[in-house]
């Protein structure tokens, strides 16, 4: 199936857009956290992404990296590593970019998104909101350090980099605290002007402690906040804006006038767009029609808008691991290959074809089953040979899409709803002619359940380390099996029962 495309666009639309795009960054993102790729895996990978177009990787390292000294409960080397690189793998990781020439930008959130540090009782005090780990306290006088602290680790662990992000997108909560709020009230520009304070201080310590390097922060929370609070705060002098925004082109919604404003305290912008993990918090497949649509807007967008700016300096094409810290994990990264090397494709190009979908499918193998840009309604054809690193995991997400609906067809029909639920399994109200069919199809559900366990664990144990494998199976795979088990159990207590009067009298 291929896409049809919310609008015909060809690269003549774009007459910037072989001027500002190449020469620039086109940078993938690696959200690491909770569900860091194994070495070996990006070392197949980071050369094809080179191949495909990409010139650059923001790597969120997040918990994920090896910090030391005062930050060494974080990490790789903290008495819980799980999940992390050791100081040797992430410097490997590092020299396989700069091996397929791809430029490094590393992201520090320094205070939104902050549940890997705030977590600890360590730091348990920096919290805005006591009982929340998301959001740091600016008004803390230990704030500024420990967001410093995580920047001066990460940037003397990379060589030779040009930019830096400091994230601080989605402060979820601010201005709540007691220090906070009086100094809301003695402030002129309230909230804006405890988030910009803090990050003006950050942007300032780059500044002095790294002179060479410039600074990029996310822009979403800013878009609220009046042109003349930015430009008093001088805040283009500090840091370059990644504005980001991962809907398809109907749902698009950066007006004009932010442009305008945005242009007239930033010198340089940056976009972000996304090719996974912004369709869902626990989707399992991209929806890579939702991800072209995307790319095409923003490309449209910047034909329009960049040109308010003196350096359109790149993007950074997101995929999203997790929504945070805490949540579960979406799309895997191998799963979203084809997706990602379709959106590369359309971002070069200008615009999606069919042409275009068809040599990308190719390339990753799609010959007997097709690439569809729509992974659902389940069930579809599952691939049984593709030829990107990773593919196997792919197939077997695919192959649990699919199961998984079977299980519900079976688990949530109306013949267990009529004649097994949980109130006739209790009071032994049953009838064996309903249930018989029953067993076997639970067992059927076992036994597929249990091929697909052993599949999973042999490939993704491939691509990821244990303790992410061990989370994907434990939240997707084995609380259907539980399940199946009981009903399984029960059922075969009931056919034992053989309608037989159990008290059930006794409620009439």
């Amino acid at each position: 199936m291929l896409y049809k495309s919310v609008f015909i666009v060809t690269v003549d639309d774009f007459p910037l857009f072989n001027s500002i795009i190449f020469g620039n960054y086109l940078l993938i993102h690696l959200d690491l956290k909770g569900a860091p790729p194994k070495i070996t895996y990006l070392a197949q990978l980071f050369p094809l992404l080179r191949e495909w177009g990409a010139t650059g990787l923001l790597i969120e390292w997040e918990d994920t990296f090896p910090y030391v000294r005062d930050l060494t409960l974080i990490g790789s080397n903290g008495p819980c590593p799980a999940g992390a690189y050791t100081a040797e793998e992430a410097r490997e990781l590092l020299k396989l970019a700069g091996d397929a020439g791809l430029a490094v930008v590393p992201l520090v959130q320094t205070i939104g998104h902050l549940e890997f540090v705030l977590k600890h009782d360590k730091w348990r005090a920096l919290r805005e909101v006591e009982a929340y780990p998301s959001s740091m306290c600016p008004s803390h006088p230990e704030a500024l350090s420990v967001a410093t602290s995580l920047i001066k680790q990460v940037v003397e662990f990379h060589p030779d980099i040009q930019y830096l992000h400091i994230g601080a997108d989605e402060v979820w909560h601010m201005g709540l605290c007691p220090a906070c709020s009086r100094r809301i009230e003695n402030s002129k520009c309230g909230r804006a002007q405890l988030f910009l304070e803090h990050v003006v201080a950050v942007a300032q310590y780059v500044r002095e402690a790294f002179p060479s390097l410039r600074v990029i922060m996310w822009d979403d929370m800013l878009r609220a906040v009046d042109t003349s609070i930015l430009l008093e705060f001088n805040l283009g002098r500090y840091v370059e804006l990644m504005v980001w925004h991962y809907t398809p082109a109907e749902c698009f919604q950066l007006t004009p006038e932010l442009w305008d404003k945005y242009s007239s305290v930033f010198d340089s912008v940056w976009v972000a767009t996304a090719f996974k993990g912004a369709t869902g918090s626990c989707q399992l497949l991209p929806v890579i029609q939702h991800h072209l649509s995307n790319h095409e807007h923003w490309l449209r967008v910047l034909s329009r808008e960049v040109s308010k700016f003196q350096h359109f300096r790149g993007v950074a094409l997101t995929g999203w691991s997790r929504y945070d810290h805490y949540a579960t994990l979406c799309e895997l990264l191998p799963v979203a290959i084809p997706s990602l090397a379709l959106c590369l494709k359309v971002w070069l190009a200008g615009a999606y074809s069919g042409d275009l979908h068809i040599s990308v499918a190719k390339d990753l193998g799609y010959m007997d089953t097709p690439l569809v840009l729509n992974p659902y309604p389940r069930p579809q054809p599952v691939p049984q040979q593709l030829s990107f690193p990773g593919w196997k995991v792919r197939v077997g997400v695919e192959w649990f899409s699919n199961l998984r609906l079977k299980y519900r067809s079976i688990v949530e029909s109306d013949q267990v709803e009529t004649w097994f639920n949980p109130w006739q399994i209790q009071n032994g109200f049953t009838n064996p002619m309903q249930i018989e069919s029953l067993i076997p199809a639970f067992n059927d559900l076992l036994f597929e359940f249990a091929s697909l366990e052993g599949y999973m664990r042999v490939h993704l144990e491939d691509v990821l380390q244990i303790p992410a494998m061990e989370e994907w199976i434990g939240t997707l795979v084995e609380p259907l099996r539980i399940r199946l088990r009981q009903l399984k159990k029960d059922a075969e207590a009931q056919m034992l029962l053989g309608a037989r009067v159990r008290g059930y009298d006794t409620l009439l």
